[in-house]
């Protein structure tokens, strides 16, 4: 009797031992998988891979400003912008080592992204860097001074700019498209002055957009400009077509 209660005893503790492994077993899951979880920036969605071109065209050295804006979006959509800004610090190799590997592998992946987004001269610089933050920080030295002269093309196009031969929904598109370039280059102003800015800003486009206006807008365009409240340019434009 006495020896089947021992039985007993061993296979209850061996059951309780099996349990409490099993419970440490999945917290040590669960934490591993919290670094799967999507809205992690340790996350890499399945369909990512080194290769993949981030954002067309790819960086020349002229056109910082727009590609710089446009891999920030691209990032941000994938939870990674934080390797390039710096918000996401490199764990460290020696106490951090499982979440240090988990940072190098998207480390790597957004080095790889980096090196097929720029032109081949400029990918050298890329890949022997150690970290995508340190890319991002020299691109950004080197190529973020203002660029007069992309500046007095942006320019220069709006100025000779017309409706021509171009339907009003083309016409605008293209003009459309110079302000946002034009805008890329420009420093934003201050608080206190935003409101005064955009105001003025959408004048002048406006102003623009119905100077370029065929003459056979001529009536459209002398209601617009009689208006005692000039409405914003994608208002004319909606008028107009």
């Amino acid at each position: 009797m006495a020896s089947e209660l021992d039985q007993g005893n061993e296979k209850s503790i061996e059951s309780s031992q099996q349990k409490e492994s099993n419970n440490n077993s999945n917290k040590s899951n669960n934490n591993n998988n919290s670094y799967m979880d999507s809205s992690n920036p340790y996350y890499i969605h399945p369909s990512n891979h080194p290769g993949h071109l981030l954002v067309p065209p790819k960086l020349n050295g002229t056109n910082y400003s727009s590609w710089s804006k446009s891999m920030v979006n691209a990032l941000t959509t994938k939870n990674k912008v934080g390797f390039i800004n710096g918000s996401i610090k490199t764990p460290s190799e020696v106490d951090q080592l499982a979440e240090y590997a988990l940072w190098n592998r998207c480390n790597i992946m957004i080095l790889s992204w980096l090196t097929h987004s720029v032109e081949p001269d400029l990918a050298k610089g890329v890949i022997h860097a150690k970290t995508a933050c340190q890319v991002w920080e020299d691109f950004k030295d080197q190529f973020s001074r203002k660029n007069i002269p992309a500046i007095y093309q942006i320019q220069k196009s709006l100025v000779s700019l017309s409706q021509g031969t171009m339907s009003a929904s083309t016409y605008f598109t293209k003009i459309k498209g110079l302000w946002d370039e034009l805008e890329t280059y420009r420093t934003l102003p201050t608080c206190n002055q935003m409101k005064a800015h955009d105001e003025q800003r959408e004048e002048d486009r406006l102003m623009q957009f119905l100077m370029g206006l065929n003459d056979s807008y001529n009536t459209i365009r002398n209601n617009i400009l009689m208006m005692s409240l000039l409405p914003n340019v994608r208002q004319a434009y909606s008028l107009v077509i």
